[in-house]
């Protein structure tokens, strides 16, 4: 459910753009898509986190290429390239900022800075460090920036939501396949039992399809222990998945055909949400 409010709107000037300059780095070749896009995301954020001065983002639809704004007696002083250096990455010579360049980086930077405190969730950000783990409402935004090259506009929009982490029973599986998943720390709810299987994933909200229901991960799955996963997903988002606790962990095989028929596992009670017309 979510519950629209008010819109608001913020102009703001930009610095002298004859000031920055903008960067494009590459990656290092032979490396998979996914590892790649891993990478890319994990290169930004750290940049972001190590350099309080600079602004980056993913080269849109290339998942091998960075951008970076900065100053320009920044890019001069070689710290960049002492970081990118360590990745066996290549930087690009300098050139002029651009406002869709400086648009995505202000954006993703944005974002990225954010979170814990507010969580991108598809189009939304969701506020809150616990928010995948609260059933009530919850506050979000909608935030889009323009960028011309003389001033940047900051698009608000307040939304109340509500998120909760979903239940099995959600994804019509009958209570006698629950009830002996529940009791068998081996067994599996495959496909055929899972009726209603189409979901959202997190944080994009992509819709997916779940193949499976484990209590482990699957044996291709790079990540093999809850853990594995609250630390990838705090590298990529900045989120703070819930601790288990101590509790029997669920995971779910996930088929994506928009992305080439990728599978993926994915913690349940963390990062799936049942596709309804509420949602």
């Amino acid at each position: 459910m979510n519950v629209r409010q008010q819109q608001s709107l913020f102009f703001l000037t930009l610095p002298d753009l004859q000031k920055l300059c903008a960067v494009r780095v590459t990656l290092c070749d032979g490396v998979a898509d996914a590892e790649t896009r891993s990478t890319q995301m994990k290169m930004c954020r750290q940049l972001l986190f190590l350099h309080q001065d600079v602004l980056a983002s993913p080269v849109p639809g290339i998942f091998s290429q960075i951008w970076v704004v900065m100053a320009i007696p920044f890019y001069k002083a070689g710290k960049l390239n002492a970081y990118i250096e360590k990745y066996g990455a290549k930087v690009e010579a300098p050139q002029r900022v651009i406002p869709v360049i400086l648009q995505n980086c202000l954006s993703y930077s944005l974002v990225a800075r954010l979170a814990p405190a507010w969580n991108k969730t598809g189009h939304l950000l969701v506020q809150g460090r616990e928010f995948l783990s609260q059933m009530g409402k919850q506050n979000a935004v909608v935030f889009d920036i323009n960028v011309t090259e003389t001033q940047v506009c900051l698009s608000i929009e307040a939304y109340t939501i509500r998120l909760p982490p979903p239940e099995l029973e959600e994804f019509d599986i009958s209570q006698s396949v629950i009830k002996d998943f529940d009791t068998h720390k081996n067994a599996v709810i495959e496909g055929h039992s899972i009726l209603s299987n189409w979901c959202y994933v997190l944080p994009s909200m992509k819709m997916g399809q779940i193949l499976s229901i484990l209590h482990t991960t699957p044996p291709d799955c790079p990540f093999h222990s809850y853990r594995d996963f609250q630390k990838h997903w705090d590298d990529l988002y900045g989120y703070k998945l819930p601790e288990d606790c101590g509790n029997i962990q669920i995971y779910c095989s996930i088929y994506f055909r928009m992305i080439g028929g990728r599978v993926f596992t994915y913690p349940l009670h963390t990062s799936l949400h049942r596709c309804s017309a509420h949602v």
